[in-house]
């Protein structure tokens, strides 16, 4: 299993086509669904992959019976569970009898032709029937009354007077002599946190009318977690009330009833200085909690009165570290699937924010197989679960210890170094001039981008006195994207101290190839800045500079020329297309 698991292309020209069936099949194939899955830079923000590697998401043991031709057996078992939730979906919500029977009748035939091949995942099957059904039901919120009564007994529980007293109890608290305040205020939110997880774990809360009694509540709430995983968390959260760290958590939210719990747990992260994001699902997905149940259910919408909700799918880096930055408020986002856990699916938004987040917490219970894989991740990633009788389940899944991470303070710390560079050198009479050029823009053209930028940028500094050029292919790290590169750099464009903004011209490319002996080949002929989506980015934080510094000189292609380019792709040095090409 491990030479399948770790699938390598190009060794056998059969499975090599099944694979890429097994991909298109299920519309995971980005090469095919460009607009919909996740490029491989993308994916890079949540999945450490090596080169090569290929990622699938589900159980290792599910992908090697796919491969290998022999995943009938778990492939039906899964099937039929799908149409075991659907069938009962379809019969509790709709109530007209004909419309169920052509419900019925139309999700049968969708489900036997896409069971056929038994090359489906699960997870992938789900998503399309519960979007035929949600289509042709045109019932907007599926299972809506049920769910914001779950939410309401739980919100109503968490203010009724036993809870309080239960929860307030100092019960499990260990004060000695020697035990300091600090180590008081550890236990006490650490005990705050236990008994949430546990009580978020009994489901009678939020299925039954009237709570379960106060001696079972008092039983479950006070039960020990001696577990290595608990201990993990309680040893992260110590080191954050040490002021070791001041970390962003990425909380993915659970099913209703479950999500008040979650939202209580949050304030206490909030309360010890911990940025918090919370994740739903963009669509309906059974008791799951959705984007626009926040929108629509009275109970969570006062529990989210202060937090900020961000429905934009592609939000910027800058955009959410300037939502980071602000005052400790809630963020919550959708993840952009209707599945328990797909990378390759989740919205730009999602894979932002799993990379500017220190720590992912899992509380689906369907996406359990496809953590619990063989591949790691870029963070550390905390599955907590409902286990039996009021006990949770926690798994722990490290991040893979290669995964880089620029922070935001190493990334401003990098640009504040630049900028105090530049005001020395200002001091002594220096001119600065900035030089903006394509580097990743030409796919398969990085060294020889960057061998152009050096020639040229070289050629400038021995033609100009007193002139300090600052060439951003000097200041790259490796590990960085596009997006901790344009992050860092705009923090010194906007610092004030460039004399002179040179954008990469025809003629600079034209020299730059006569400098190396070479001719201009044809993938290079006729490029300039424009051609660089990071370029004209650059342009219109030029353009607003210089009204602020109107002193500041412009060189290169003229303003309009840049318009034609879109946002630069996710995590790439390079963009997609030309504005109107597709």
């Amino acid at each position: 299993m491990s030479e399948i698991i770790r699938y390598v292309k190009g060794l056998d020209p059969d499975r090599d086509a099944w694979l890429t069936n097994f991909f298109t099949e299920n519309h995971l194939a980005y090469e095919t669904f460009p607009d919909v899955v996740a490029s491989p830079e993308q994916l890079k923000f949540i999945v450490h992959l090596e080169d090569e590697q290929i990622y699938y998401p589900c159980s290792d043991e599910l992908f090697a019976a796919i491969i290998e031709k022999r995943a009938d057996t778990v492939l039906t078992s899964a099937y039929i569970g799908i149409w075991t939730r659907l069938e009962k979906l379809v019969r509790e919500v709709v109530t007209d009898p004909y419309k169920q029977r052509y419900l019925l009748s139309l999700l049968t035939i969708k489900y036997n032709h896409e069971t056929m091949h038994k090359v489906q995942l699960p997870g992938r099957i789900e998503k399309r029937l519960l979007g035929i059904f949600t289509t042709i039901s045109e019932i907007d919120r599926p299972l809506a009354v049920e769910r914001e009564q779950e939410n309401k007994r739980v919100a109503a529980f968490l203010k009724s007077e036993t809870f309080e007293q239960l929860f307030n109890s100092p019960e499990g608290l260990e004060i000695g002599d020697t035990t300091t305040l600090t180590d008081i205020d550890l236990q006490l939110h650490l005990l705050r946190l236990r008994r949430l997880l546990l009580l978020s774990s009994m489901r009678p809360i939020w299925r039954q009318d009237q709570p379960p009694d106060s001696d079972t509540l008092r039983r479950v709430m006070n039960q020990p977690l001696d577990t290595p995983e608990w201990q993990w968390i309680c040893n992260w959260l110590r080191d954050v009330i040490a002021g070791k760290r001041r970390p962003c958590i990425l909380w993915v939210g659970g099913r209703s009833g479950e999500i008040v719990f979650d939202l209580a747990i949050l304030h206490i992260f909030m309360k010890i200085g911990i940025k918090v994001i919370l994740a739903v699902k963009q669509d309906f997905y059974y008791h799951r909690v959705s984007f626009i149940d926040l929108l629509e259910d009275p109970t969570l919408d006062e529990l989210l009165e202060d937090a900020d909700l961000i429905g934009d799918p592609k939000i910027s880096k800058n955009q959410l570290l300037r939502y980071l930055d602000s005052d400790n408020r809630l963020l919550v986002i959708s993840d952009g699937t209707r599945e328990p856990f797909n990378p390759l699916l989740t919205s730009v938004t999602y894979a932002r924010a799993f990379k500017e987040a220190d720590l992912v917490v899992y509380r689906n219970p369907g996406g359990r197989e496809n953590i619990n894989n063989h591949f790691q991740f870029t963070r550390d990633i905390v599955s907590i679960i409902p286990g039996d009788d009021g006990e949770v389940d926690i798994l722990l899944k490290p991040h893979h210890p290669k995964a880089v991470r620029f922070s935001r303070a190493q990334l401003r710390r990098k640009a504040q170094e630049l900028i105090s560079m530049v005001e020395r050198e200002k001091a002594q009479g220096k001119t600065i001039m900035f030089y903006s050029a394509i580097v990743g823009s030409i796919p398969g053209q990085l060294k020889t981008a960057k061998e152009i930028l050096n020639v040229f940028v070289e050629y400038l500094r021995s033609s100009l006195n007193d002139v300090v050029i600052i060439n951003p292919g000097e200041h790259f790290v490796e590990g960085m994207d596009a997006d901790d590169i344009m992050y860092m750099w705009e923090i010194f464009q906007r610092s004030g101290n460039i004399d002179i903004w040179r954008f990469q011209s025809v003629d600079d490319i034209v020299k730059s190839f006569e400098l190396m002996g070479k001719k201009v080949p044809p993938e290079w002929t006729g490029k300039d800045a424009t051609y660089s989506t990071g370029c004209t980015k650059e342009m219109e934080i030029a353009v607003q500079m210089q009204k602020q510094y109107p002193e500041m000189q412009l060189i290169g292609p003229p303003y309009e020329k840049f318009q034609r380019r879109k946002e630069y792709g996710v995590g790439k040095l390079y963009d997609r297309t030309l504005a109107g090409s597709e």
